[in-house]
């Protein structure tokens, strides 16, 4: 079957498989909580809600449901509760439901279905295969989701073969896994991160729904107003578009992701395809700060209300923690910061709220925890201090005076990134007077979570491989600057949406920049970039080794260590394609905390398979040595191109054009 019909239908089946796994669970969470004022929504808004509390709780919960019982038990878990909501929500559709939203509202998922997929199949033309630029991250989410779906949690390391389990944080692929086992022959570990990751983008237009409302900052505003603002100012992206064009005439040469010119600040579309498990880390926090400020906001709850916003926002405290730990850290800054003021005013059973819902999140997540700090091997420090990168300053000054200049710049370092939504932010503040921003708990916790992780982001990085700290924490900040950007343009507009003439500028800008990553994802090999060329190289052997491996999961024991070379800088088949595991994937497998000289001993061991004239003898017992099966062998690979070499006097148990398997105990002497 063509590669790209079968990764468009394995999108749209996983898609759909979102409706029993993702949304009608999270109806019923809503239905049965009554949360963030559910039970009063209109049928629109509560499918958005649904999205969101299936995203920003279901993780938690299936995560502890799979490490108990397994991932068929906890698929069928989310099935059983989905069907309680079944029959509510096709009451609700088929009864006062706004026909002029529904038309509009499919052809906007349907729009974005068609993003999601266009930045994550392959293109097959039946010679060669195609993948997009995002097979840099897509190789972990598909490898993770494969794992995770095959042997449950904690998961098995994806990227080195080893005893320990992985150390990562994993339940945004937990929800993945299920779609994935859910799926059987149609669905496998790529199709299902794309088919979350649609959900995801659903649950973040409910997260803008719910807290633009929890503020009250549109309460005077037509809802079509507030929706076309979000929806204009959601796609852009900061001004990173202006540094692409600077590095062309420095360098010429394009480089295909605008956001390597600068510490990441992404766009919305772009986290959400690259990665949506730290935007569904944002969407938890933010739930879980969004059910203590309703209470907190409300005439005084009763027990039940009180427990059900303590246990909402632990479960998705819990869910943020293994959603993105670099989110999380953003959110304990910030729920710590607002501890503190709620004790300074003594309002003392809002503040015992919030250390109620914080000790349900260590609890739930402390298996999550334990297993985490279990499983990596660092013995430096994870986070460390250093003032965030500036791209236009690097190279331009040497250490303690590059600092200097990255502090003093920091602003407008922000200003770059957020571009449309900074100006949005500085016209808010210029518009409305801090009481009415502050006037409801939520709107004072868009301020708190905004100063907690720019602070971070700005001062902080992590030591582990990227800056993933720096990067993702800001996450929250954009929540809070998108919220603050439709709120001035709706309280500025009359009857009809108008921007003001800087913020049309900006705003064209960052379209631009969208665009042109989007671009990127497909057009990268045109940019003759020398840091792109190891990817998709040749086309025509990533077509074979995908049929290769498809063949391998069909017919090789799935507990077999198939591997190919982990010579290149990034290797991505194995993970895309395959079912079994692997050695070691490249020089980035110490990701789920391997040792790192463990890691490096045995690249250099495998790689000497692929690389060096060894006899099969030879050959043989390195592979024994890393514990292999099999290995996968293409025309790239140096033993292909002598005639008297292992590989062609060995019988295969696969053989292509250009790629062929051999089982290790099949070498000749």
């Amino acid at each position: 079957m063509n590669g790209s019909l079968s990764d468009a239908c394995g999108v749209l089946v996983a898609t759909l498989l979102g409706v029993p796994l993702i949304l009608l669970p999270g109806y019923a969470l809503g239905t049965v909580t009554g949360i963030l004022g559910f039970r009063t929504l209109s049928t629109g808004r509560r499918l958005l809600c649904s999205a969101l509390l299936g995203i920003g709780l279901l993780p938690a919960l299936d995560s502890l449901l799979v490490q108990a019982t397994g991932v068929p038990a906890a698929a069928l878990a989310n099935g059983a509760l989905g069907l309680t909501a079944l029959v509510p929500a096709a009451r609700a559709l088929r009864g006062r439901f706004d026909r002029q939203v529904l038309a509009p509202m499919l052809a906007l998922a349907a729009l974005w279905l068609g993003i999601v997929a266009y930045a994550l199949i392959d293109l097959d033309t039946g010679t060669a295969l195609y993948q997009p630029v995002t097979v840099i991250d897509l190789v972990k989410h598909a490898a993770l989701t494969r794992t995770i779906a095959e042997s449950g949690l904690p998961p098995l390391d994806p990227f080195f073969a080893r005893p320990e389990r992985a150390g990562y944080y994993y339940f945004f692929y937990t929800l993945c896994g299920l779609t994935d086992w859910s799926g059987g022959a149609l669905v496998d570990g790529r199709t299902a991160f794309a088919g979350v990751a649609f959900w995801t983008g659903i649950g973040l237009l409910g997260l803008f729904d719910r807290l633009l409302a929890a503020t009250g900052l549109v309460r005077d505003a037509s809802p079509r107003l507030v929706r076309s603002a979000t929806l204009l100012l959601l796609p852009a992206a900061g001004l990173d578009i202006l540094l692409v064009v600077r590095n062309r005439i420095a360098t010429g040469i394009w480089l295909p992701i605008p956001e390597w010119l600068n510490e990441q600040v992404l766009n919305w579309p772009a986290s959400l395809v690259w990665v949506p498990h730290h935007v569904a880390g944002a969407l938890a926090a933010w739930l879980g700060l969004l059910a203590l400020a309703e209470a907190a906001d409300g005439e005084r709850p009763g027990r039940r209300a009180e427990a059900v916003a303590i246990a909402v926002a632990g479960t998705a405290f819990a869910a943020c923690a293994g959603l993105s730990i670099w989110i999380c850290l953003g959110a304990v800054a910030a729920a710590g910061t607002w501890l503190a003021l709620l004790a300074v005013e003594r309002r003392w059973r809002e503040a015992g709220r919030l250390v109620a819902a914080g000790l349900v999140a260590a609890l739930l997540a402390a298996p999550y925890l334990r297993g985490l700090l279990a499983s990596r091997t660092e013995t430096g420090p994870v986070v460390a201090f250093a003032v965030r990168g500036f791209g236009p300053l690097e190279g331009v000054a040497e250490e303690p005076t590059l600092s200097v200049l990255r502090l003093i710049l920091l602003p407008v370092n922000y200003y770059l990134a957020f571009g449309v939504l900074a100006a949005g932010t500085l016209l808010f503040w210029r518009v409305v007077p801090r009481r009415d921003a502050h006037a409801r708990e939520a709107g004072r916790l868009l301020t708190i979570v905004a100063a907690s992780s720019l602070l971070i982001g700005g001062f902080l990085r992590s030591a582990i491989l990227y800056n993933d700290l720096g990067w993702r924490v800001v996450l929250l900040a954009q929540v809070a600057a998108l919220a603050w950007s439709v709120a001035a343009l709706v309280r500025l507009a009359g009857a009809r949406l108008r921007l003001p003439g800087l913020l049309a500028g900006l705003l064209l800008l960052g379209y631009a920049t969208t665009l042109y990553g989007f671009a990127g994802m497909r057009a990268y090999p045109a940019a003759a970039n020398p840091k792109f060329a190891f990817l998709n190289g040749r086309p025509d052997i990533d077509r074979d080794l995908r049929a290769a491996y498809a063949w391998a999961g069909a017919h090789l024991p799935r507990n077999l260590v198939l591997q190919q070379s982990p010579d290149p800088p990034r290797v991505f088949d194995f993970g895309l394609y395959g079912a079994q595991l692997v050695a070691v994937a490249d020089r980035e497998a110490r990701l789920f905390g391997a040792p790192p000289e463990a890691v490096a001993a045995r690249i250099a061991l495998v790689a000497s398979i692929f690389g060096e004239p060894l006899t099969g003898a030879e050959t043989r017992g390195r592979a024994r040595e890393a514990g292999i099966g099999a290995l996968i062998v293409t025309e790239q690979d140096a033993p292909w191109g002598h005639p008297e070499s292992w590989v062609w006097r060995t019988r295969p148990v696969y053989a292509g054009p250009r790629v062929r398997i051999l089982r290790v105990e099949d070498l000749d002497e």
